[in-house]
């Protein structure tokens, strides 16, 4: 038996690393051959902030290419989100008979769709989610969100958190202590969105420098809006605050282990919001650190608010509950210990896979 996971990002991307790479490896431990397949990794595409500047043209040049290469291998397809490298493998699906399965962790589509007679989108991208939702023998949703919109499409449809390799994101041995209370907001700057979510959270640090002078922010990330968050951190003149460049996977658990409070803020109520299943969540969780985050999405069903982490929706509501994360060193240790428990139960790369390997077989 064979899988081939393909997706048109690099395996520094965060959902490649773990919904591609991570799946393969629990597939392979359960007796698959695997194979991922990337348009950047393996022909040379353009992935995160500089894939906005391919043109059409390059697309559709990767698009062939991949079908050809693709065509000869044996093994059913594991279509990673929905975007221009979608193509290849419907079109190996509905030319060649191929099982394939969409595995939808994104919402791909524009916010503002117009929906004619009541059905129709106005939106080229959820459209072809809609085809491929159709035509694939299995669909997986990594949020509650997304299950929903895909089983109106087709009535196989997984529910498969994004997850963690528990076993690389894990607490530290030995904890710092040097009087300092790191915050740390980690990810990627490819929409206006997260510019807005950052100058959000910077006031928010604000209120809490005014009452903790031991407190630091850091902001881990890139993308084509990352000047803005720099231009933003900037303007406010806050001390303490740190934009910290992007680091290699391999690092990242580390760095985690050198923090102390996880921040989510999501301040727009959108479907790209509501259908997101975070990495970076589970990855705070695993190593043992408290979240703060918004309600909005699946960190309010994966939070357990009080115990876990804390859900707020307001700005006062974030400055208090990171105030109390501040101020208590016993409720940080205590949350993060209960949260990673919640991971190691939940939400690690080998449960999260079962299921998911079991559909697969029947397909």
């Amino acid at each position: 038996m064979k899988i081939l996971f393909i997706t048109r990002e690099s395996s520094e991307m965060p959902a490649v690393r773990v919904r591609c790479y991570g799946f393969a490896e629990c597939f392979r431990k359960a007796g698959w051959e695997t194979e991922v397949f990337s348009y950047a990794d393996i022909l040379g595409a353009k992935s995160g902030e500089t894939e906005a500047s391919m043109s059409a043209l390059e697309k559709i040049s990767y698009n062939l290419e991949a079908f050809k290469r693709l065509l000869p291998k044996d093994g059913l397809l594991f279509l990673q989100r929905c975007n221009y490298h979608s193509f290849a493998p419907l079109f190996l699906r509905l030319f060649n008979s191929r099982k394939l399965v969409f595995d939808l962790d994104d919402w791909e589509a524009r916010e503002n769709t117009v929906y004619h007679f009541g059905r129709l989108p106005s939106s080229k991208a959820e459209i072809v989610m809609r085809l491929l939702a159709k035509k694939s023998s299995l669909c997986v949703g990594a949020s509650r969100f997304l299950v929903r919109f895909l089983s109106n499409y087709n009535k196989k449809v997984l529910y498969v958190p994004t997850g963690v390799d528990a076993d690389i994101f894990k607490p530290a041995v030995e904890e710092r202590d040097d009087g300092r209370v790191i915050i740390s907001w980690v990810g990627t700057m490819h929409r206006p969105d997260n510019v807005e979510n950052i100058r959000f959270l910077l006031e928010c640090f604000n209120e809490l420098f005014r009452m903790h002078d031991n407190v630091y922010l850091e902001i881990r990330g890139r993308g084509i809006y990352a000047p803005q968050v720099k231009e933003s951190i900037m303007q406010n003149q806050l001390p303490n605050v740190a934009f910290k460049p992007w680091i290699a996977p391999a690092l990242m658990p580390a760095y985690l282990q050198n923090i102390d409070i996880g921040v989510m803020p999501l301040i727009q109520d959108t479907k790209f919001n509501r259908a997101k299943s975070p990495t970076r969540l589970f990855e705070y969780m695993a190593a043992g650190k408290p979240v703060v985050a918004s309600k909005i999405g699946e960190a309010g069903d994966i939070i357990n608010d009080g115990e876990s982490g804390f859900l707020a929706t307001e700005k006062a509501e974030f400055v208090d509950r990171l105030g109390r994360l501040i101020r208590d060193s016993k409720l940080r240790k205590d949350m993060g210990r209960t949260a990673r428990k919640v991971v190691l139960e939940n939400y690690t790369l080998q449960i999260i896979t079962r299921g998911l390997i079991e559909a697969v077989k029947l397909l």
